[in-house]
């Protein structure tokens, strides 16, 4: 009744803000920049562009904000077929991309990962924006990528802004907006795989003072990998997307309203993961079976190129038919009316999600299927059935003031977000033989309610055309709590009915009993200040440096061992973060070089682990944490036509004091799932094809990134890889046609997206092979 209260609160807050910002009218929009458009040069060709972004809550280029960011128009995820969140994290510097599922994805920036966030009462390490909404969950935002005007991802602590959760940076997606110039596009793609993709938008006015967007993407695709004992796809993508947006902008009005509502369906077979080590080593995940082929420590995946009996993409068998499916929608209101002295700015979010996901961890081992005498099967087969029901309500209110050449500048603003979450797990367990507390099956019915609320205030100061300070100062309070039930199933495997092994429940897991109900609930407060000088010795020259103070809430296991560890929260975690940044532009803009140095301090970092002597997940404020690094970002426009651009990221990390609960001494270690250096480089190359102007188009990417370690231990580990990627196009005089050929990862790089280390077995998911196709879009 409470969460009901406080919404109806705030809904009936954004009624009223509507109201007095449609009473405002003046003089007419025309002439502003549009966030997210390429500001063109006048010399075309040998000029950088420069896109507008909003990080800092106004309209700035990238070049001009005291912030480490990368931003993409919609042109350049276009160009360089950039489809989704792991396509993304090749061209962004300094963000990774790990999946343990399409339900559980985990984000890397500087260091720090949102990493297994099953729990309903847990946080994101990186904050997902979409239009400007934050997002909580990871399966009401990992879609597909399509019709976007803009995408910013911003590095570091951003506590004061863009609020809680952002401790390692920010993800900013931002949809194409309505035009009042009537305008469409229609592209379909084919590619291997069976892949088919068919997108587009229609724009236009629909009165003199409402103009109207509706966008799509549909994709199917067949499965990279195959369950053969069921004789179906693994990894296939069945989803629908639809975006529909409505912009009422009175003509000689300050006052702005932005109505958008979305929908996505994603229905699949499920996701291939397999176990890929013996488990009948004992050095934490070390394999006798790669000794004996001469397999070197780290290099797991090398394993299945030296078997010919085990070709790579072929299919493992699963002791149960999985599947996928998530549906989930949003509607976005947001309101804006300038003042003369300042903009007011309102943003109603609701979204709601329903996912339920049935995987099978391990598969039942390559000797049953292939006669592969050299591994062995897993130490354990087991499984995965998880539903989530999401309602996610979010309110946010801030002023703006109007920008000044010299004296005050300012940001006042109040948040409110609630959720509800309903997740239902069921987990189950089985060895070779089976041994009675590591056999079975066991459930966690766990509902859970969080809200969190705001207050903010940054205010600056211009000396002159050179130098500014500003200061921030976020209050946050988090509530969470809710209730969950453990059981542990006796009898048959009734997850998997065909199995007719008899498994007895997961007792060991129980140690209070075999269930139990319990209700749990904590709340904490925080302070999160920012602090930043800019000095601006030219136009072509910006220099910055930053203190600030990242928080991220804490929360409740996901899969407690009993009634007391369901009640015992873990505390948030907060970074202390220092950077020094500059920006600098040469050769009358025709080349780019931006720098950033920081260090950062966490304290209380949350960790999650898999804990051997209850089969479960633990979440502990296990450690301290250093991070130190640079990233350096450059363009350089070579030749008319021709720009190369890159990233490069250098990290140096190590857990402080780290003890985890089963006595494993991890100080000292480098910080789980971060690459050392990551470097992506890209050249874009475009140029008349007779007398078409600039009918043809070229782009080829590479991204690599260093070795990393799976989990704070530092024993499993990936070795360092890079991706390829390219497209070319051809667009006639006229633009309104253009054909492209397109490929990701042409060579056809075998690598992990995600290993879990449990009992000698690497559970692991295998990256997208290489895949590749044409494209066909028309404009109209």
């Amino acid at each position: 009744m409470k969460f009901k209260n406080c919404t109806s609160h705030f809904v009936l807050i954004a009624a009223m803000s509507g109201a007095m910002l449609s009473a405002q009218t003046a003089h007419s929009q025309a002439g502003q920049s549009v966030p997210g458009e390429e500001m063109q040069s006048e010399s075309g060709k040998y000029e950088l562009d420069n896109i507008i972004v909003t990080a800092q809550r106004r309209s700035t280029t990238v070049q001009d904000t005291s912030a480490a960011i990368s931003a993409f128009s919609g042109a350049n995820l276009e160009e360089e077929r950039i489809l989704s969140f792991e396509d993304l994290a090749g061209s962004a510097t300094s963000l990774s991309f790990t999946a343990l599922s399409p339900l559980d994805q985990e984000f890397n920036i500087r260091g720090i990962t949102n990493t297994r966030l099953d729990s309903p009462s847990a946080d994101q390490s990186i904050g997902i924006f979409s239009d400007d909404v934050y997002v909580g969950r990871s399966g009401l935002f990992n879609f597909d990528l399509y019709d976007i005007g803009r995408v910013e991802v911003v590095r570091g602590p951003q506590g004061v802004l863009l609020g809680r959760n952002v401790v390692g940076g920010a993800i900013s997606i931002y949809s194409a907006e309505p035009e009042f110039d009537p305008n469409g596009r229609l592209s379909v793609s084919y590619g291997n795989y069976n892949e088919i993709l068919a997108n587009g938008h229609i724009t236009g006015a629909i009165t003199d003072d409402l103009a109207g967007r509706f966008s799509f993407q549909v994709r199917n695709r067949d499965g990279f990998n195959q369950d053969i004992m069921h004789n179906v796809d693994l990894d296939n993508v069945d989803s629908s997307q639809f975006r529909g947006q409505l912009l009422y902008m009175p003509e000689n009005s300050q006052f702005s309203a932005k109505l958008s509502m979305d929908y996505t369906k994603d229905t699949s077979n499920g996701f291939h993961s397999v176990a890929v080590d013996d488990p009948f080593a004992g050095q934490g995940g070390w394999s006798l079976a790669r000794e004996q082929v001469g397999v070197v420590r780290g290099e797991a995946l090398d394993i299945r190129e030296s078997l010919p009996e085990w070709p790579r993409y072929k299919g493992d068998a699963q002791e149960t038919p999985q599947q996928l499916n998530r549906e989930a929608y949003g509607i976005t209101l947001k309101m804006e009316n300038e003042f003369d002295f300042a903009t007011l700015t309102s943003i109603t979010g609701y979204r709601k999600g329903d996912a339920h996901n049935l995987y099978d961890q391990t598969g039942i081992g390559p000797d049953n299927i292939y006669d592969v005498v050299v591994l062995s099967p897993p130490a354990f087969t087991s499984g995965v059935n998880e539903t989530e029901d999401i309602k996610q309500f979010s309110q946010e209110l801030r002023l703006v003031s109007a920008p000044v050449d010299q004296g005050f500048d300012w940001i006042v603003g109040a948040y409110l977000q609630n959720d509800k979450v309903k997740k239902f797990d069921r987990f189950w367990a089985q060895t070779p033989i089976p041994i009675p507390t590591l056999s079975g099956e066991s459930t966690w019915d766990n509902e859970s309610k969080n809200e969190s609320y705001a207050a903010f205030a940054q205010l600056g100061y211009r000396f002159n055309d050179k130098f500014r300070i500003v200061g921030g100062l976020r209050y946050t309070e988090d509530k969470k709590g809710g209730s969950v039930t453990g059981t542990a199933v006796e009898g048959g495997d009734q997850f998997f009915p065909d199995d007719q092994v008899a498994l007895t429940p997961l007792s060991g897991v129980f140690l209070e009993g075999d269930s139990y109900t319990t209700d749990y609930s904590n709340k904490w407060t925080q302070f999160t200040p920012q602090f930043t000088a800019e000095f601006e010795p030219n136009d072509d020259m910006l220099l910055y440096a930053t203190y600030s103070i990242g928080y991220k809430g804490g929360g409740f296991e996901d899969d407690p061992a009993n009634a007391t560890a369901a009640q015992t929260s873990y505390d948030p975690e907060t970074v202390d973060n220092i950077e020094i940044g500059g920006k600098f532009d040469f050769f009358n803009n025709r080349a780019r070089l931006n720098v950033a140095a920081f260090f950062m301090k966490y304290k209380d970092l949350q960790v999650t682990q898999t804990n051997a002597d209850c089969l479960c997940n633990i979440t502990d404020n296990a450690a301290d944490a250093d991070i130190k690094g640079i990233e350096l970002e450059g363009e350089f426009v070579v030749a008319e036509g021709l720009t190369l651009s890159g990233g490069l990221t250098y990290l140096d990390t190590e857990y402080i004091d780290f003890v985890d609960s089963l006595g494993r001494d991890s100080s000292g270690n480098f910080l789980q799932r971060t690459p050392e250096y990551q470097f992506n480089v890209s050249a874009n190359y475009e140029t008349d094809l007779g007398e078409w102007r600039n009918g043809f188009k070229a782009n080829v990417s590479y991204s690599h990134q260093g070795k990393l370690f799976w989990a704070p231990e530092n024993v499993n580990y990936e070795d360092a890889y890079g991706t390829l990627n390219g497209r070319v196009s051809i667009t006639p005089n006229e633009g309104d046609l253009t054909v492209s050929l397109w490929g990701r990862n042409l060579t056809d790089k075998l690598y992990r997206t995600n290993v879990i280390a449990f009992f000698g077995d690497e559970i692991s998911r295998l990256a997208a092979p290489r895949t590749y196709g044409a494209s066909v879009a028309v404009k109209f």
